[in-house]
């Protein structure tokens, strides 16, 4: 059992590196350094063209309310993918220091008994199975809107034509400067507008993936702690297991820094921006006349931001319960009635004077409660809209 587990997390571990490194935010060094070191920048400039060419089909569709919206929604996805990208850029030696530093604590345990490796594996099917489920349903909706073009093109191509009717999918042709000519450079176009729609799709599913991937390990070294302060082995003297604890601690409070000045930005800008979002397209679906093509496209992308927006929210919930497990597990172990020196018995007394490691977006703590209070916001701007058109 132990085996399987060991094999699922190896292979959830890769998972987060591949889609890392596809996107542009792989920050460890590669056997191929200097294209793992450039495609980040390549990535970048993709994005920035992207988002050039939708804010030109939102103006063009300025007087059609609808595809206004939609478009702009597409245009906040491009400059959240922008962001992230910035981010790890900005902050690679930071993440490279952190990934580092969360993975040999948890390899490190790996090596230790069953009853340890349990309790480290003890979260890893939830983690894995919502990472893995929010990448299946990016990829299906990105599917979904593609399989009707690729499947005329094949029916064209099996009867020895070629022919283009079907719309683009993001700007319906209206994406460019430019009139997008009626010939094979129609599908070329198809297949730009597809493949950018995907890569920002993936930027956001490594993001939020590679998130839950560190709360996940910095979880699991913290329950394992727990478990060495709360039940020490008969070999294991209690100072020395204390003293260890201590100095993990140090370096996880380090890790949580790194942690909140990668994501907290991000997670700040997804609070503001999906509240907007969310709050638009409530007002467009109450506002609009109903439509199966309608729903299609509003009920997905909403369902996709509220997700995203639990992600972080659970994830970050994960991290501060830990943190504070692990204050009471030093509160009731047997620190007090240790051969401890005065230096380490203070270090004791400040940790459990701190309050648990939780990572902040600016001013707002990344828990549960931020995912209530965006749903709250996004309803009570609603009711103001509703409020002014009555």
């Amino acid at each position: 059992m132990i085996d399987k587990q060991l094999q699922a997390y190896r292979k959830y571990q890769r998972f987060i590196k591949t889609i890392l490194t596809v996107t542009g935010c792989w920050y460890m060094p590669t056997k191929s350094g200097k294209s793992t070191y450039y495609w980040p920048i390549c990535v970048l400039l993709l994005m920035n063209v992207y988002l050039i060419l939708i804010l030109h089909t939102t103006y063009v569709f300025r007087h059609n309310l609808v595809n206004m919206m939609k478009m702009t929604g597409v245009a906040i996805s491009s400059i959240s993918a922008i962001i992230k990208v910035t981010t790890f850029m900005v902050h690679r030696k930071s993440l490279k220091n952190c990934h580092r530093i969360l993975s040999d604590f948890f390899e490190e345990e790996l090596t230790q008994n069953k009853q340890i490796r349990r309790i480290m594996f003890s979260s890893l099917r939830a983690t894995y199975t919502m990472a893995y489920a929010y990448f299946i349903i990016l990829i299906s909706l990105i599917s979904g809107y593609a399989a009707p073009p690729i499947i005329s093109m094949i029916r064209d191509l099996c009867h020895l034509r070629l022919t283009t009717n079907y719309n683009l999918p993001v700007g319906r042709g209206h994406l460019y400067f430019w009139t997008v000519p009626d010939n094979l450079l129609y599908h070329l176009h198809f297949f730009y507008e597809l493949t950018q729609t995907s890569l920002s799709s993936m930027l956001a599913c490594a993001i939020e993936s590679v998130f839950g991937f560190y709360t996940y390990l910095f979880a699991s070294t913290v329950r394992v702690m727990i478990f060495r302060l709360t039940n020490p082995l008969p070999t294991d003297k209690f100072s020395d297991v204390l003293k260890m604890c201590i100095k993990k601690h140090q370096k996880l409070l380090k890790c949580r820094d790194t942690l909140e000045r990668v994501f907290g930005p991000i997670v700040l800008w997804h609070v503001v921006s999906n509240s907007i979002l969310l709050c638009s397209l409530i007002y467009e679906t109450v506002n609009m006349e109903f439509s199966f093509a309608n729903i299609t496209v509003i009920v997905p992308y909403s369902s996709i931001k509220l997700l995203q927006m639990f992600i972080y929210a659970q994830y970050g919930t994960v991290l501060t319960n830990a943190s504070d497990d692990f204050r009471k597990g030093i509160y009731f172990s047997e620190w007090p009635n240790s051969d401890l020196d005065c230096h380490v018995k203070t270090n004791v007394i400040l940790m459990l004077m701190q309050k648990p490691m939780t990572i902040y977006a600016i001013f707002s703590p990344v828990e549960m409660i931020m995912f209530t209070n965006v749903i709250n916001t996004t309803m009570s701007y609603f009711f103001l809209l509703r409020s002014k058109d009555g």
